[in-house]
């Protein structure tokens, strides 16, 4: 399966890279990090499966 890392940025093409947000960034209120697939150039986010979950409980 494709992960969105493999994936380039929907907004400009660029590759995305793999990063660590802090949790109270999205909304979460923890301590801990999650994961998300960034592009450098224009900020564009995407939340790989597991971030999502994270998300949504």
């Amino acid at each position: 399966m494709t992960s969105e890392f493999e994936l380039d940025c929907a907004t400009c093409g660029t590759s995305l890279t793999r990063r660590e947000v802090a949790a109270d960034a999205l909304g979460l209120g923890a301590s801990e990090s999650l994961e998300v697939a960034e592009c450098p150039d224009c900020g564009g986010r995407y939340f790989p499966e597991t971030t999502l979950e994270r998300l949504r409980s």
